[in-house]
């Protein structure tokens, strides 16, 4: 949904001004998890008994698919951190992070994004059918929206640690990355078109995974500077907060729990005024037996005129775009 409001630019703008946020796209996602041995710790913040070593690991998803490549930088082995508290879990992250012990490569892609920009440009009619009457919504601009670039190739720097809740059985990876990431690309999309532009980004982050029986939480506070060869793409800072939970234990309609929050501000390099602000919200419905969930993203991407220049700027407005994002969870 797309439409010109200068008032709700006002209103996203404060929320710019007022909130403090903390390798990903927007994303959703996701994240990437490169698969490291884990071992049992009694206690928080002690080491595996197995040392660190190079893998690679592929992720695949719609919205944010992936490989990488981790190395250690060092002979340490991969520390563990065993805590039922969150904030716990990000403190122990942080302590040390200033030093990397771990280095990461990964390419990544983001299938409906790109599918979104090859409709718009191979398939115009058909991308015009999204569009419902007279609200100036278009779904497949809704559900590929808040990507701006198609794919990337990044390198990160920084610490890795196994994740576990005291008592409960793991399943799958459970991995807490903490530093720094240089990612690269080719291209950029807006409105669902590429457009030619040599960008790069650096990053200070924070994220992970921890998967149990029945329960899946995942986070990124991110921290970061974008930088465009396009002269008419605006360079900009930002600050990003990605928490996402899935609980099978929680009743159906349980919203705490079975809720995700995507939150990212960008402001301009030169002059500080907010560019783009996204909010999405999302609920999970959870079926047990079936073993699955029901996922619902919906919420507004904010655009300010001054984030592009030239003949990118098509609007003299502020304009919002309306996210929806339906899907399932195992």
């Amino acid at each position: 949904m797309r439409f010109q409001s200068a008032a709700a630019g006002t209103l996203f703008a404060l929320l710019g001004s007022t909130a403090a946020h903390g390798f990903d796209a927007p994303v959703p996602p996701p994240e990437t998890a490169a698969a490291v041995p884990a071992a049992a710790a009694p206690a928080p913040s002690t080491a595996t008994d197995e040392t660190s070593r190079s893998e690679v690991v592929w992720e695949w998803d719609p919205y944010y698919s992936d490989v990488d490549y981790n190395v250690p930088l060092t002979s340490k082995p991969i520390p563990t951190i065993s805590s039922d508290s969150e904030a716990v879990i990000y403190r122990d992250l942080i302590e040390g992070s200033l030093i990397p012990r771990y280095m990461l490569l990964e390419a990544s892609v983001y299938p409906l994004p790109v599918l979104g920009t090859y409709l718009k440009s191979h398939t115009p009619g058909f991308y015009k059918q999204g569009e419902i009457s007279h609200t100036g919504l278009n779904v497949i601009e809704s559900a590929t929206a808040g990507f701006q670039e198609p794919w990337a190739v990044s390198a990160f720097f920084g610490n890795i640690a196994n994740l576990e809740r005291p008592g409960e059985t793991k399943t799958g990876t459970n991995l807490g990355y903490t530093g720094y990431l240089i990612s690269a690309g080719s291209k950029h999309i807006k409105d669902n078109v590429l457009i030619d532009d040599d960008w790069y980004e650096l990053e200070w982050k924070i994220k992970g995974d921890l998967h149990d029986k029945g329960e899946k939480l995942s986070w990124s506070f991110r921290v970061g500077a974008n930088f465009n060869a396009n002269p008419e793409v605006t360079d900009t800072v930002y600050l990003g907060i990605h928490r996402t939970n899935l609980d099978f234990n929680q009743p159906f309609l349980s919203w705490f729990k079975n809720s995700d929050v995507d939150v990212q501000v960008s402001f301009s390099q030169h002059g500080g005024t907010p560019v783009r602000e996204e909010l999405v919200f999302g609920k999970k419905y959870p079926f047990p037996e079936q073993g699955y969930s029901v996922t619902l993203d919906t919420g507004f991407i904010w655009e300010s005129p001054d984030e592009y220049s030239g003949a990118l700027r098509t609007d003299n407005k502020s304009t919002l775009t309306f996210v929806f994002r339906p899907g399932l969870e195992f």
